[in-house]
């Protein structure tokens, strides 16, 4: 019995195990572990014929032993026989308490050694392109408006034009208008204030986003008369500089906008001075 033991340690659930359903040990070899998968696969199915071998052998020279019938060579034959079992059982252990301090995984089957699943990493937030600046601001540049590149205070800093969500909102929905237009000013502060306008009011409407310049496209004057129009149906107040329309949101305040001009309430188009020349405002109708 106690050479008995050994044999059930490498096979335990051969002998004891009793139950209806077949159990099937499936063999998996990992071709990216290579060679020591193989050899992980070798070693533990060697221990378990070892095992039983020997289990097999100790019956086989206990059996002889019992029939040799007094026949003294017989009975030396089964003692040397179990004698080279207890010495092979011995060295098999030796090897297994070898590779055990060697590599304690490589005597586990592949789910024991397998491994283990890293903890879910929760990618960092990731903060979305600047939109605009802080507030309602938008990039109109981003939102498709027509652009003047070359004039100052669009792009003279950059692929970047600004303007109040509400102002832009309004602009988008007018620029397939014909006559087709351009912006040629979106400054906003500070971007282009310090670099392309440094003359420009601090309570300047331009910048917060609330006003914004713009031409025809042709360059023909008549053309800026007919987008006054178009802008006012739209809600948007106008101030017609000769060269250019100043277009100021109705939520526009401070210096350049259509209630800091002195022309609200007043019949539309008024009339002042603007830097030594004759200026009309074109209030929203």
């Amino acid at each position: 019995m106690l050479l008995f033991f050994p044999a059930l340690y490498f096979h335990p659930v051969s002998v004891f195990a009793q139950t209806n359903t077949p159990k099937y040990e499936v063999l998996t070899f990992s071709a990216a572990e290579g060679i020591p998968s193989l050899i992980k696969i070798i070693i533990g199915w060697a221990f378990k014929f070892a095992g039983v071998f020997a289990f097999a052998m100790i019956v086989f020279a206990g059996f002889e032993y019992t029939t040799s019938g007094g026949n003294t060579s017989k009975q030396k034959d089964a003692q040397e026989r179990i004698v080279s079992v207890i010495v092979g059982i011995i060295l098999l252990f030796a090897f297994y308490i070898i590779l055990y301090t060697i590599n304690p995984d490589i005597l586990k089957s592949p789910s024991e050694t397998a491994a283990p699943t890293p903890p879910a990493v929760t990618p960092p937030a990731v903060t979305p392109p600047d939109q605009g600046l802080p507030g309602t601001l938008v990039d109109i540049i981003k939102m498709g408006l027509p652009v003047d590149s070359g004039t100052l205070g669009t792009l003279a800093q950059g692929s970047e034009a600004y303007l109040d969500k509400t102002l832009a909102d309004t602009l988008l929905a007018l620029k397939d208008k014909t006559p087709a237009w351009v912006v040629t000013d979106a400054c906003i502060d500070p971007k282009c204030q310090s670099t392309s306008e440094p003359d420009r009011q601090s309570d300047d409407c331009h910048l917060d986003g609330t006003c914004v310049d713009i031409d025809a496209v042709s360059g023909n004057y008549n053309d800026n008369i007919k987008l006054i129009k178009i802008f006012n149906e739209a809600g948007l107040n106008v101030l017609d500089e000769g060269d250019h329309l100043h277009i100021a949101s109705p939520e526009a305040s401070g210096y350049g906008s259509y209630q800091n001009s002195g022309c609200e309430g007043k019949t539309s188009p008024c009339s002042f001075i603007l830097n030594g020349k004759k200026v009309y405002w074109y209030g929203a109708t």
